[in-house]
């Protein structure tokens, strides 16, 4: 489109509604697979693990080595400049709001989750390729540019949340829960100490008449033996006098094993007792989540019945009851490891205090050098190994000119087929990375399908609305108000295409990976989930806006905010 020629308004309207079409149908077909037990909880992480690990950096690396080049360098610090005022705006919202509504205390970390992380990457992929199809507005060039541009915003959120961890903000609401068990486990430890301590005063007046009984017997051996005057005899008399004290003594440990064995025992029918009246609730999903927690290797074989080492058929399980969050929890939750995790801290911070002098300078070295660590561990995972060598190959023109044909083509020989050396990888990378946005939409959907309110705090229903309204109003509109800021400043030049990205990343819903990260911390044993209950509330209040939210702010921004 020329900049003479102005877009009708009808155009626009329908050209931002188009997209939405595509993504709330690919969403529903998500939602009654999984409604069917088609997408199964294990499935859909298993296909989450495929995207993570192979697909969606197959697709960050065929945009943005073929797509950016050196002199986009600005518009990449411009959007890490923006992508940290869309995090920070948000998060000071969502904690305003805490203030305002008096929301629950064991979710504020949760509720600032949900102002700074976006649906960052699907959903904006997705809506722009749909967008630049028919060439009208944006060329099909620059719908795959755009999504160049989405992958340095997904790079920025990635670092903010796994390298500098704020993922433990969903962690921080679990806190009052694993400090209840870990005074739970001293109170039970002490009690078993206490146990322990009686037990072996029985088992010390046991031993003094078990010794009694060998030295009788020791005596008794040695006057027959008095009738021998050999010295191999005294030391068989000897041994066998050994023989029968060791025998007694393995008598005892046998019977004080058994007493254990016993009393374990009766703790196992009270988890299970326990399990039979919780399965009573949840039905037959109940089957279905021990076998999916069988399947990942889990050590709760203690807890586990017999019919769990034969998985269901696949046509069994889709007649049964859909499966809902309680599935999902049971699937992620690694609650027990952080139990024990929190336990193992709080006994070396004991041990720390009885120390005289703590060496703080070196205490303080080994949590610096431990972030350092997670930061590297965070940068060696495929997305992130992706985006940094993705940024290296497009900001070198030498690189850039091995795979796609640029300006530094003419200095590199062609392969025989009269196009780049290695272009063969970005064939290789752009096939496998369509995948990624349809089958993100569809664990999307999957994900929706499965979120259940059982119980909303008083008055949450204030937080939600909130919430809602700071995510999809006033962030667009704060949005839409920096970008016209840095476009006044010069900072785009002629570039509109990054001003349209950065107003639209303003105006997206939370990520579901929000439901993974809280299932993570829940505790699958506990009858109440108060803060997956919240967040299921708001992902389904916001995603029930979507479709009318996100269209008028793409129609608002080319229409008046850019005068297209």
């Amino acid at each position: 489109m020329s900049d003479s020629e102005s877009l009708s308004l009808g155009l626009v309207i329908y050209s931002a509604v188009k997209p939405i079409f595509k993504i709330y149908f690919i969403i529903a077909i998500g939602f009654i697979l999984a409604k069917r037990n088609i997408l199964t909880v294990t499935t859909c992480r298993d296909i989450s693990d495929t995207i993570v690990t192979a697909i969606m950096p197959c697709l960050i690396f065929n945009n943005m080595v073929s797509y950016l080049k050196s002199s986009d360098i600005k518009n990449i610090g411009i959007i890490i400049f923006t992508s940290c005022l869309l995090f920070t705006f948000g998060g000071f919202s969502a904690y305003g709001i805490h203030l305002i509504t008096k929301s629950p205390k064991r979710w504020l970390g949760g509720l600032i989750s949900v102002g700074i992380f976006p649906n960052i990457s699907d959903l904006p992929i997705a809506y722009l390729q749909t967008f630049a199809k028919g060439g009208t507005i944006f060329t099909a060039a620059e719908g795959n540019k755009g999504v160049a541009y989405v992958c340095i915003f997904l790079m920025g959120m990635t670092l903010l949340q796994f390298s500098f961890g704020l993922y433990r903000l969903i962690q921080w609401d679990f806190r009052d829960e694993l400090k209840g068990d870990e005074d739970l486990e001293r109170s039970s430890s002490g009690a078993t100490n206490d146990t322990n301590k009686s037990s072996h005063a029985e088992d010390d007046s046991e031993e003094k008449s078990t010794r009694t009984t060998s030295n009788d017997a020791r005596d008794a051996i040695r006057a027959a033996a008095h009738s021998h005057d050999d010295a191999a005899d005294e030391e068989a008399v000897d041994s066998s006098s050994d023989s029968i004290y060791s025998e007694s003594s393995e008598e005892k440990r046998r019977r004080r094993s058994t007493m254990d064995e016993e009393h374990q025992h009766n703790e196992f029918l009270r988890a299970q007792s326990r399990r039979q009246e919780d399965s009573s609730v949840s039905g037959s999903a109940s089957l279905n989540r021990r076998i999916s927690r069988r399947r990942r290797g889990s050590d709760s074989s203690a807890t586990s019945g017999p019919l769990d080492l034969v998985p269901p058929r696949s046509n069994d399980l889709r007649r049964q009851q859909s499966q809902n969050v309680e599935d999902v929890i049971h699937e992620y939750s690694e609650f027990d490891t952080l139990k024990n995790q929190e336990l193992q801290k709080s006994h070396s911070r004991q041990e720390q205090q009885d120390e005289p002098e703590p060496d703080i300078v070196g205490e303080e070295e080994s949590k610096f050098k431990s972030f350092v660590k997670k930061m590297l561990q965070n940068l060696r995972a495929p997305t992130s190994i992706a985006l940094l060598a993705s940024i290296a190959i497009c900001m070198s023109p030498p690189l850039k000119a091995l795979f796609v044909t640029g300006s530094f083509s003419k200095h590199i020989p062609n392969a025989p087929d009269e196009q780049p050396p290695l272009s063969f990888i970005i064939d290789l990378v752009s096939y496998v990375g369509n995948a990624s946005v349809p089958l993100g939409l569809l664990l999307l959907g999957a994900t929706l399908a499965r979120l259940q309110v059982k119980k909303m705090p008083p008055g949450f229903w204030k937080t939600a609305l909130l919430i809602t309204f700071t995510r999809l109003v006033v962030l667009p509109i704060f949005g839409v108000g920096v970008t016209t800021g840095f476009n006044n400043g010069g900072w785009y030049g002629d570039d509109k295409l990054v001003r349209f990205v950065s107003v639209l990343e303003f105006g997206l819903p939370n990520a579901t990976s929000l439901v993974y990260f809280t299932a993570f911390y829940t505790d699958p044993t506990s009858d109440e989930h108060l803060q997956m209950d919240c967040l299921a509330i708001c992902l389904i209040t916001q995603y029930l806006i979507l479709w009318f939210t996100l269209p008028f702010l793409i129609t608002f921004t080319l229409k008046v905010s850019m005068g297209m």
